[in-house]
């Protein structure tokens, strides 16, 4: 009787081993699924853009490019960054940045202040550990946001443009 028991347990642990070797290669093969995918469909993207860019009317002239095909790998992975980026690069105007005890209570006064002076202006106030940060303004370069600087400088005498990446197109000036 105990043979038999022996048995069972090899044939069940051997069954086991099948099962868990079944799902490895199905996670295999999954994993390889995605990866092929996402590196074909990084270089479709380069790819049809430089094709629509030879594509030519019938009335029109021709463009031939000659390039090393990575370029169009690059181009690709380029708009798949592009896509999943929130909002373009610009310039803000930091009123404050304040890391202490009453970093928070600071950064909501001068949001206050701000508002009640200038109230047609849109304030961000931002936490990233351990920084409040408030400010103001959406601007594609540092030279646009310099006429809303010269006027905040007179209130807000510390202000000064910031780079920042987040600005979305809808809210530019």
């Amino acid at each position: 009787m105990s043979c038999s028991c022996s048995a069972n347990k090899r044939i069940a642990i051997f069954e086991l081993k099948l099962l868990d070797l079944g799902m490895f290669r199905i996670f295999f093969a999954l994993v390889l699924f995605v990866f092929t995918t996402n590196a074909w469909s990084q270089e479709k993207l380069g790819t049809s853009f430089f094709r629509d860019l030879c594509n030519t009317a019938a009335d029109s002239g021709s463009v031939i490019i000659k390039q090393d095909s990575r370029i169009e790998e690059l181009v690709g992975i380029h708009i798949e960054a592009n896509k999943r980026s929130v909002g373009i690069d610009g310039f803000r105007i930091q009123l404050y940045l304040g890391s202490n005890n009453s970093a928070k209570r600071e950064a909501s006064h001068i949001k206050g202040k701000l508002l009640s002076l200038f109230p047609d202006e849109k304030p961000y106030v931002m936490y990233e550990a351990p920084f409040w940060r408030v400010q103001v303004g959406d601007f594609r370069s540092k030279s646009e946001s310099l006429a809303l600087y010269r006027k905040l400088k007179r209130e807000f005498p510390s202000c000064y443009p910031v780079p920042v990446n987040n600005i979305m197109l809808l809210d530019l000036e």
